[in-house]
């Protein structure tokens, strides 16, 4: 009898070690899937990252086209942030202090400001489905005619690229000047 009951504890032994050995690695997948949720968002959707993707992607088509490259001007960039901001935020009556608008600026202000200085806007809101947020901005212009043909136009130099990313939603804009 002890002989049957020593195989019977080596038999149970031998199912609970595959379970202990299943238990463990259920354990450090789900720790796993836990760390993988608190890291970093990937540089790629970051907006600095966003920002100058744009530009390179921007730069590329207007070399496909034969036009001349882009510059980045950091006084723009910080108007087209400040533009996704308001956005982001569900409204245009805000302050544009750096566009000398008043409190009660709209839309309609900011493209008259734009056309009287010779300057294009191209506003791109959209949840990224292709995983490259820049990608996604680029299409959206590009399908666009009035869009696409602002970035096309040969009499801009300069550019500034905002991008705001609110939850899942990015808001990025590009203004076009004439060389500053």
């Amino acid at each position: 009898m002890k002989r049957t009951t020593t195989m019977s504890n080596k038999s149970k032994s031998i199912i609970t070690l595959p379970r202990i050995i299943i238990g463990i690695v259920i354990i450090c997948l789900a720790l796993q899937i836990q760390k993988s949720k608190s890291v970093e968002l990937p540089k790629y959707t970051l907006p600095e990252y966003v920002k100058q993707s744009v530009l390179e992607r921007v730069n590329s088509h207007r070399s496909s086209i034969h036009a001349q490259e882009l510059t980045l001007n950091d006084s723009l960039s910080t108007e087209a942030r400040r533009y996704c901001e308001m956005i982001a935020k569900g409204n245009l009556q805000a302050n544009l202090a750096s566009v000398n608008l008043t409190l009660t600026s709209n839309k309609r202000d900011v493209e008259a400001r734009d056309s009287q200085k010779g300057m294009l806007r191209n506003v791109a809101i959209f949840e990224s489905t292709s995983g490259s947020p820049a990608l996604d901005a680029m299409r959206t212009w590009l399908d666009k005619n009035d869009e696409a043909n602002n970035l096309e136009n040969g009499e801009v130099a300069v550019t500034g690229i905002g991008v705001v990313k609110k939850g899942n939603t990015y808001f990025i804009c590009q203004i076009f000047a004439p060389r500053r």
